[in-house]
C-alpha cells in the first residue's frame, strides 16, 4: 500500500495567517516541508482520500492526485471536514461516477442535521453517502472502523493481505489498547501536546509514548502537528534521534507498507 501525507498540520496551520513566530516566518521563507496544511491522508492503490481540510485542493494539486474515488470520515469537527466542497470541484461537469463518501452513522447524523450541503451533493451525483460502522472493502483494501472511547471519532485499521497499518488522525489519547491494534506495521497518529499537559487531551510524553509502548507498531509517523507547539520541522527531525521507529510526519511524505 502506498500512502501520501498529503497534510501533517493540525486545526492551526503552519505558517498561521498574520502570525509572526519564528515557526510561520520560517514557513513563509522557506515553504514545504516547513509548511504544514490541514491533516490529510491519500491511498494511492484505490483513490481513498482520509479527511478534507479547508486546504484539500491545494493539497491534491500541490501532490498532483489524479483521481479521487472515495472519501472517509474519521469525525465530524471542522478541521476534518470543511474542505467538503471538493466533491464539488472534483465532479461538477466531469461526467465521473459519484464519490463515494463513507462515514459512522453519528457523524452522518451530525452532517444532515446542521446543514444541507451533502445532501445537495448527493443530488447532484457529486457523492454517494454511505454509513461506516463496521468495515468496508475498496478494492483490494479493507478497512476497519475502529471507534475511539471519546464516543465520537474513529481510527481505523487498514490493510491489504498481511499488511495493515492504524490510523488514528485525531483524539489519540482515546485509543482503545486492544489485541487487535498490537503488532501494526505501522501507526500513524496525531502528535499530543509536546509542553501542556491538559489531561483531557493527548500529551506526547504520558500518552502517545504510552501508547506506542502498549500497542508496539512497527513504526509510528505522527500527523496532525499543531502551530501552537512553537517547533520548527528541523527541530522535529532532531526530536526523531531521541527515540527508535517514531518519526514525525510532512506534507509529500509517502509511507510504503
Amino acid at each position: 500500500m502506498k500512502f501520501i501525507m498529503l497534510g501533517s498540520g493540525g486545526y492551526i496551520r503552519i505558517p498561521r495567517a498574520c502570525c509572526n513566530c519564528r515557526v510561520c516566518i520560517e514557513a513563509r521563507e522557506k515553504g514545504y516541508p516547513y509548511k504544514r496544511l490541514g491533516q490529510s491522508l491519500y491511498l494511492e492503490d484505490e483513490n481513498i482520500l482520509f479527511d478534507t481540510p479547508e486546504d484539500i485542493n491545494e493539497e491534491l494539486n500541490h501532490l498532483q492526485i489524479r483521481e479521487v474515488d472515495n472519501i472517509i470520515y474519521s469525525h465530524w469537527h471542522p478541521d476534518h471536514t470543511l474542505g467538503y466542497r471538493i466533491m464539488e470541484t472534483l465532479r461538477e461537469n466531469k461526467g465521473l461516477n459519484p464519490i463515494n463518501v463513507y462515514m459512522p452513522g453519528y457523524d452522518l447524523d451530525i452532517s444532515l442535521r446542521g446543514n444541507k450541503v451533502l445532501p445537495f451533493f448527493e443530488s447532484k451525483e457529486y457523492c454517494k453517502l454511505n454509513i461506516l460502522e463496521d468495515n468496508v472493502n475498496i478494492g483490494k483494501i479493507n478497512i476497519k472502523r475502529i471507534p475511539l472511547t471519546n464516543g465520537f471519532a474513529s481510527g481505523f485499521i487498514i490493510s491489504e493481505g498481511n499488511n495493515k497499518i492504524f490510523y488514528c488522525p485525531c483524539h489519540a489519547i482515546s485509543i482503545p489498547i486492544i489485541e487487535e491494534l498490537k503488532n501494526m506495521d505501522c501507526m500513524i497518529m496525531n502528535l499530543g501536546n509536546l509542553y501542556k499537559d491538559d489531561t483531557s487531551l493527548t500529551n506526547f510524553k504520558r500518552d502517545n509514548l504510552r501508547i506506542i509502548e502498549e500497542l508496539k507498531p512497527k513504526k509510528t509517523i505522527f500527523t496532525h502537528i499543531e502551530e501552537t507547539e512553537n517547533t520548527t520541522y528541523n527541530e522535529f527531525k532532531e526530536m526523531e534521534k531521541q527515540y527508535k521507529d517514531i518519526y514525525f510526519g510532512y506534507d509529500g511524505m509517502i509511507i510504503n507498507v
